[in-house]
């Protein structure tokens, strides 16, 4: 038996047991197909012959069915060799432009593309512990990114210009140049690629076709994203339509067009329908999924989310407690998600003033950044870690605990100034909650003097006249106060109350305090007039 024949039917054997299910049975014999092609180079002849006088047709699906087999495995390294070899064998025996060829290239994008979302995931990272770390990974991803496109379009060049415009496989990579357009936010951009795609799959499969409704999919994401609504919703209903045909209820894919649905419905603000599709695509998910798997915490979340929004904080609560009990047990320990759905529970305790529900949450959450941080001697310095530090600040000082609060406060006050820098507006919030600690203890020098520093970084940032430089110049005003200093606190008090005017209209309740507080001061100091004037503007509000 010749090498050529014997690897195509070693090949046709696995095909055989790929399609029966045995995987190992195929790429046993894919392997074995592989090796009697490698025979055909040790023939002995005395002429000179290049390495594509040994090419055999059959290399070329060999090696993509083992670049299919090796990346469902989580080889992708091995995928990307199997891809490389057939686009050079399919360069030796065709030439540059060749449709052979652009389905290599197309591959290799594929491959590429799905590096790079892994890496944006943190799949198979450590998510980067500085900001130099966190920049290579960004530059590493946008390298990923470039090359999975440039491999794109140069299969869609090959494959318009070998097979023609409308071909389906020209559809194929249309449509991989749009998810490459989505992954650098660049939607308009990809919903016209995906259009393309979509008409050539139309006219050319039905609209019955997977792939139309795998398009169809992808371009209602493209116009969800954009805030066209209404053709998003419609592209999402084809696609389910396909699916249930094809898969019945309990499927993956299912669950999640419900839940892109449920979204636009929640953004309908239609909240009877978004409730129904959430858990529609809830039961889909566990019935494709099983209930304890990644995919289903996440719906779970999304339900929870939708709650909270609408402050139905018992259902949202159920939610995430559900959710975190199944990240918990099929996530790593220290996986963001786990962080995100503990400060979810942690948050409706806060709103609900259960404040050791609260503090449990969020110190779970501190104690899993700080682990994946590293923990001491300022390798933990992080945003994230200084949010979290700066919530069980006030949690404490809530419940009655004002020493610990402001222990936490001033922590996260610490690491923001590091991380941020002085003049970022988390500085200036951190300082407003120790200034108002500090003022209650009566520490009103201290506290005056983080107020000022808050003043100036939010007039810097956000101008002269926004709401949040009224709210601090009314804590400046009250410190005046509280010292005595009644003119420094009249003029405090009138600033705040020009912006409260100008920002909320002259009948909102806070200008009446305003009003009143300052009716109070200009008493203090002695205008009698302007007190009764303040006073009846601010009984005129109520």
């Amino acid at each position: 038996m010749s090498p050529a024949v014997e690897a195509t039917l070693a090949f046709n054997v696995g095909q055989i047991g790929r399609r029966a299910g045995d995987l190992d049975a195929a790429s046993t014999c894919y392997d074995r197909a592989l090796a009697a092609l490698r025979t055909l180079t040790s023939i002995d002849d005395d002429s000179a012959r290049t390495q594509s006088t040994f090419r055999h047709p059959v290399e070329i699906p060999i090696l993509h069915n083992v670049g299919q087999l090796r990346y469902r495995r989580g080889d992708a390294v091995a995928a990307w060799d199997a891809y490389s070899a057939a686009l050079e064998c399919a360069k030796d025996l065709y030439g540059d432009r060749h449709h052979h060829v652009a389905s290599a290239l197309n591959c290799l994008g594929v491959l590429r593309y799905h590096e790079a979302n892994n890496a944006r995931e943190g799949v198979g990272g450590d998510g980067g512990d500085d900001a130099a770390d966190a920049k290579e990974d960004e530059d590493r991803r946008e390298s990923l990114t470039d090359a999975a496109m440039d491999l794109f379009q140069h299969a869609l060049s090959i494959r318009r210009e070998v097979l023609g415009p409308d071909h389906v496989d020209v559809a194929t990579t249309l449509n991989n140049v749009g998810r490459i357009h989505v992954q650098r936010d660049e939607f308009d951009l990809a919903l016209s690629y995906y259009e393309d795609a979509l008409r050539i799959r139309r006219e050319s499969l039905g609209t019955d076709s997977p792939d139309y409704a795998a398009t169809a999919f992808n371009a209602g994401q493209s116009l969800h994203q954009h805030g066209e609504l209404g053709g998003a919703a419609a592209l999402y209903k084809e696609f389910l339509r396909v699916a249930l045909a094809r898969f019945g209820n309990a499927h993956r894919d299912v669950a999640v067009v419900l839940s892109g649905m449920a979204q636009i419905h929640q953004e309908r603000r239609e909240h009877d329908r978004a409730r129904e599709s959430y858990e529609a695509s809830l039961r889909a998910g566990v019935a494709a999924l099983g209930e304890d798997h990644a995919e289903v915490a996440m719906l779970l979340n999304r339900m929870g989310n939708f709650h909270f929004e609408l402050e139905r904080l018992d259902d949202a609560l159920r939610c995430y407690r559900r959710g975190l009990r199944i990240e918990r047990k099929v996530l790593p320990p220290d996986h963001p998600n786990i962080v995100v759905t503990s400060s979810n529970l942690g948050e409706i305790h806060r709103q609900r003033s259960e404040w050791d529900e609260a503090a449990k949450m969020y110190g779970d959450c501190l104690e899993i950044l700080r682990r994946k941080r590293g923990g001491e001697d300022g390798a933990d310095d992080d945003a994230g870690v200084a949010s979290v530090l700066s919530t069980l600040g006030l949690i404490h000082d809530q419940r009655g605990d004002s020493c610990l609060g402001l222990r936490f406060l001033r922590e996260s006050l610490a690491m923001r100034r590091r991380v941020l820098g002085d003049d970022h507006l988390d500085v200036s919030a951190t300082l407003v909650y120790v200034g108002t600690i500090l003022f209650r203890k009566g520490a009103l020098t201290p506290a005056l003097e983080l107020f000022d520093e808050s003043l100036r970084i939010r007039k810097a940032a956000l101008g002269d006249d926004h709401r949040d430089v009224a709210y601090v110049l009314y804590n400046v005003a009250l410190v005046h106060q509280q010292r005595g200093c009644h003119e420094e606190a009249s003029e405090a008090y009138s600033e705040t109350l020009r912006i409260e005017r100008l920002v909320l209209g002259d009948r909102h309740r806070d200008v009446s305090m305003t009003l009143f507080k300052l009716g109070e001061a200009r008493r203090a100091a002695g205008d009698l007039d302007g007190a009764l004037k303040c006073f009846r503007d601010s009984l005129s509000v109520e």
